[in-house]
Order: C-alpha cells, then structure tokens, then sequence
C-alpha cells in the first residue's frame, strides 16, 4: 500500500511539474503578429522600361535617377530575358537593347523631368572643358580629367546588371556585363572590372541642364579599375565605411557550355575606397580579406566546392546579435541563388548569413544554415522588404516574385516566373542563426489564387518609402514598433518598378508574347495583424 501511494504521489508530482512547465513556456513565448503583404499597381505610364539597371534616388525622395540596364528596341520587344538558345558573343544580347540614357524621373508626376544620352553626356563635358581649356595645361584640368575619365568607362552608363548601392548623396556601382565593343557584338562580351562613385544631386542636375558649379563638376564621377572586383548578378552593401562585393559572377562569353569561361566569386569581399589626390576622377581601393569557405576563391579550381558558388539570388540586408557584446549588427542574408555545380541546373535553396564583426564557433565571419529550404520559390534576384521588430527581435524577409515557382522546369531551364512571394522569419538572438520560410504560392501582384502570366519581379527594383521609420540598426529595415501603431495597422513599405516583364513561365528568350522590359510601378504596403 505504501509503494502504491508513493508511485501515486509521483504521477501527481509529474504532471504537476510538466503543467508548471507549460505554464511557464506559455507566458515566456514570444508574440509573432502576422504581417501581410499587399501589391496594386499604380496609374504611372510614363516611366521608362527598364532591367537590371543602375538607380538611385535624390535627396528629397521625389525622384528617381535612372541609367543603365536594357530596355525595349522599337523593332523587337527584346529588352527581356536573354535568348537562352542564342550565341552570347552576338545574338543572345542584341545591341539596340543596351539602354544608353540617363533618366531623371519623378514617379509622383509621373514624367521623365530630364534625360541624356550617353553621346550627349559627354558633349556636355566637352563643350564645358572647350570654354575653359585656355592656358590651362590639359592634364592638370579637372573636366579634362573628367572627360577622359567618363570615355575610357562608358561602360558604366551602358552595362546590364551592375553591382549598386546608394549611401546618402553618394550611388556606388561596380561591374555589370557588356559588350567589349559595342559598335562589333561579335568580339564577345565581358564582366567590367570598374568600380564608380557618383554624387547623385550633381548627375541630377546635369540631366536636368542645370549649372553646376566647379566644386560640383569635380565632384561629379569617381572612377578605379580592380581585376578582383570584377562580378555581375550579385549585391552590394556598405556597413560604415566598408564596401561589400556580396557573391555574383565573372560571366565569360560562353555560358551556354554550362561555365566554359565562367567564374563564380565564391566570396563576399570587404573593400574601401578613398579620393585620389591627384586625379579627382579616381578612385583608390584597398581590397581586405575576402568571407568564404575555401582558402583562394579566385582559384578556378574552386569553383565547384563553395557554398558561395552562388549568384542572382535573393541578397538582403540582416541583423544578428554579437554575443561577443551583446550588441546588435549589420549583416547580410543570402537566401538561395543559381545555380549549383553539375547537371541538370538546379538553384541553391539554402541560406548564408554573413557576419563580419562576429567569428562563431566555427572560427568564421558567416553561417552556412544547409537546414534552410526555400523549395525552389523565388530564387532569383528579386525586390525584398525587410522589417525588425525589437518586442520579439524577430526580421521578416519578403522576397517578391521573380523566377522560382517551385516546380520542375523544362530540361535546360531553371524553375519558371512566377508571382509568388516568400516570407521569411528570423530570431537574431538564436545561434546558430537559422530562417524560416513560408510560401505564399498565389499571384501577389494581382491577388488572385491563379498564379498566372505576366510574371513581374526580376530583376526589378524597390524604392523604399523614406517617409517610415527604419531600424536604428539599419537604415534599409524597418522599424516595426515605431512604423505601425494602433491606429496604423497598414503601411506604405516603397514601390517597385522595372524588371523583366513575362508573357510564359518559361520564355526562353525575349521579344513578343515572351519577354519585355517592363516600365510598370507597384505599391507595395504590409499589414500588421496582433495575434
């Protein structure tokens, strides 16, 4: 009797214990509101049709400064997605798709307030430095400075999918892929070696034919060269002072030979750049130590073993908490990409989170999270928003349409557009860092449960709404707690605009009832629903 009261005893004890527990767990758990993502399209017509380009925004937000990337000959809408099956040294890249004008426009008007070509560019240059050349030895002049410079990297204005960031007044662009000759298409093409700093008010004022001063001519363009920094299809970010190359590729001329001449980074490499002294239109570059897991990535050899053998993915600016002090950081979150070594082609579906001022247990400046799975949704370079909410420390991600419809594709092809959305979550304060993903498998851009054609998204771009808050931590996520309120349950996050417009899942090239540049513009808002 006395046993059987003990082992009574005990059950009681148990379940009293895993009841506290659970109590316990209960009121300790986090509250996850919902956040719901909504697109419309707006009424703008007059925007320019665009793709893989350079862009930055004035100071006042109000307009856009627009150059670079490819758009859609009159002849043949052939401003889309390259032609997959045609010779990349001549046919899969024509010529008249290359845009050559800078464009200032103002999405609030909806009007192009100025443009330029690239030709009368540098007209404008030299009929500046023709007024003023006398007496003055040619070398030591700054606009002839600037000339030569704009000449030998024109590239810069007529490339396709460039590296770019804008910090403050400051655009900063790197790479891109092009022609070596864009006057003989059959000399091949390349991935530039130049990296550019542009003082966006100042551009802005040119295209709009306003005078600028000689402080502001001086100001105007910064250009360098650097044969490590060479990459199309990846992203790039600046913490403080610190430039990072964040993944893309070195495309070569023959990629159709699935990477005959072609060269992933493997890397995400941290640089700075200063004024040079004596040439105001250049540049200096200090290269540090490049993030990755292979001893020299610039070894060709490597180029079948890195994680980081990854480009034209989803790179979004991150946070994570420092153990080392407690204190919360920049990161970057690289969520998929193309395309993985071997065939058929396949996309990474896993995730890296690179820390630079962090060295985890691993003894690394990143996270290799192999358990993350985006199962084939959404891998390609698309528009993101990124929000922090400090009451959970939790980042949600959005990655919006693009290529990746999570289905098989057809042989020699990668998953096909789509309009569908990932929403991704993180909690920066668990180690290892890890995400999650939820598939929103509908068309987001016309809230329908068909996730049918046009597809929109790659390759496109967001302008962020500056009129929100962002996160103290960084200035491209927003700050949940001081955007939303009771009263303000739905916010304005930016728009997107640009980007490959698809007529099939799979086009396989460009030009009518396949692919377009489009020149569309969408309102992007989320909704923050309390659970």
């Amino acid at each position: 009797m006395k046993i059987n009261l003990l082992k009574i005893f005990g059950v009681f004890l148990l379940v009293f214990l895993c009841k506290s527990c659970k109590e316990k767990e209960t009121s300790t758990a986090k509250i996850i509101p919902e956040y719901v993502l909504k697109i419309s399209q707006t009424k703008n017509t007059n925007a320019p049709a665009l793709q893989s380009f350079t862009h930055a925004e004035s100071l006042n937000c109000e307009e856009w400064l627009l150059f670079a990337g490819r758009t859609n000959s009159l002849d043949s809408l052939n401003g889309g997605i390259h032609n997959l099956n045609g010779n990349y040294a001549g046919s899969s890249f024509t010529k008249s798709s290359y845009n050559d004008v800078i464009y200032v426009y103002n999405p609030i008007n909806d009007e192009i307030s100025g443009s330029l070509t690239l030709t009368d560019f540098i007209s404008v240059i030299e009929n500046k430095y023709n007024t003023i050349r006398d007496g003055v030895p040619a070398q030591s002049n700054p606009l002839y400075q600037l000339l030569q410079t704009v000449k030998e990297n024109s590239t810069i204005f007529k490339n396709s999918n460039a590296l770019v960031k804008q910090k403050g007044n400051y655009l900063y662009t790197l790479g891109g892929y092009g022609p070596e000759d864009f006057t003989d298409l059959t000399k091949g093409f390349t991935t530039y070696n130049h990296v550019a700093k542009i003082n966006v008010s100042n551009l802005i004022k040119l295209v709009k034919e306003k005078k600028l001063s000689e402080n502001e001519w001086t100001d105007l363009l910064k250009v360098s060269k650097n044969n490590t920094l060479i990459s199309t299809g990846g992203e790039l970010y600046i913490f403080d002072d610190v430039l990072y190359l964040s993944l893309g590729h070195s495309f070569g001329n023959s990629a159709p030979k699935f990477s005959e001449g072609q060269k992933y980074l493997n890397a995400v490499y941290p640089f700075t750049v200063s004024n040079n002294k004596e040439n105001i239109s250049t540049l200096n570059i200090q290269v540090k130590n490049p993030i990755s897991d292979i001893s020299n990535p610039t070894s060709k050899a490597s180029d079948t073993i890195s994680v980081f053998r990854r480009r034209d993915g989803p790179i979004l600016p991150s946070l994570y908490k420092n153990p080392t002090n407690n204190s919360i950081e920049k990161s970057i979150a690289i969520y998929t990409g193309v395309f993985k070594p071997g065939h058929p082609l396949k996309a990474w579906n896993d995730a890296i989170y690179v820390h630079p001022n962090y060295t985890n247990d691993n003894n690394k400046l990143y996270t290799y999270d192999a358990t993350y799975n985006q199962k084939n949704f959404n891998v390609y370079s698309c528009p993101s928003v990124v929000l922090f909410d400090t009451n959970s420390n939790y980042l949600h991600s959005f990655l919006i349409g693009g290529i990746g419809d999570g289905k098989g594709a057809p042989k020699g092809h990668l998953s096909g557009f789509t309009n569908s959305s990932v929403q991704i979550s993180m909690d920066i304060n668990s180690l290892p860092l890890k995400s999650k993903p939820k598939t929103l498998n509908y068309n987001i851009f016309k809230n329908q449960n068909e996730n049918s054609a046009p597809f929109y998204g790659a390759e496109a771009i967001m302008f962020p709404n500056r009129k929100i808050t962002y996160s103290k931590y960084s200035d491209e996520i927003i700050d949940v707690a001081k955007s939303f309120s009771s009263d303000k349950k739905t916010i304005n996050v930016g728009f997107i605009f640009g980007g490959i417009e698809a007529f099939e899942s799979n086009p396989g090239t460009y030009g009518e009832n396949k692919s377009q540049a489009s020149n569309k513009i969408w309102k992007v808002e989320i909704t923050k629903n309390s659970i």
